[in-house]
């Protein structure tokens, strides 16, 4: 009888998704060529992730699109998850909220201090170190890292580095209805 119970236990026990890790290198560039979007990607995949493992019951697109009220508990999840695996690297959730806070108003002002505003790309480096150890720590599930951008991300980098094209000559020229061609 003991076998069947712990045979129901496991049908009811949920599998985690294997997990596709990428570098911090790819991260950055990522997040740079996108001007910090793909950071509310991230954050999707990583309350998404949360989802499946502790068997939350929230939305993690919303938590994503509203990640200024969400964000400090997503960071503090990650630290605790890696530190459950013997992360020893510190951060502290508090500051990157209000770092997170000062860039997201910030980039509101003007166009340039959004650019400006792209300084956060680096303060998500830490949280997102830490979420990649704890995948790899864990054995409940497979994690690997991508050795190259997958076919999406290359895409993304495509349109990304035309968006900046266009920014940069924007920039550079200014308002083209404006210049005397003759």
């Amino acid at each position: 009888m003991n076998e069947n119970l712990e045979h129901e236990y496991q049908s009811w026990d949920y599998r985690i998704e294997d997990q596709k890790l990428i570098t911090i290198s790819q991260f950055t560039i990522l997040n740079f060529v996108t001007f910090g979007l793909y950071a509310l990607w991230w954050m999707y995949k990583e309350w998404r992730f949360f989802k499946e493992k502790d068997s939350l019951k929230i939305q993690p697109a919303l938590r994503a699109i509203f990640s200024i009220i969400f964000i400090y508990s997503l960071f503090k999840r990650i630290l605790d998850y890696a530190r459950s695996f013997g992360y020893s690297k510190q951060y502290n959730a508090v500051f990157l909220l209000l770092m997170y806070i000062f860039f997201t108003i910030t980039s509101l002002i003007s166009f340039l201090s959004s650019l400006f505003s792209m300084v956060w790309i680096f303060l998500m480096i830490p949280p997102f170190q830490a979420s990649n150890y704890g995948k790899v720590q864990d054995s409940r599930f497979k994690s690997e890292y991508q050795s190259s951008f997958s076919t999406k991300q290359i895409i993304l980098i495509i349109l990304g580095i035309v968006c900046w094209y266009v920014v940069i000559t924007g920039l550079i020229f200014g308002d083209l209805n404006q210049l005397e061609l003759y």
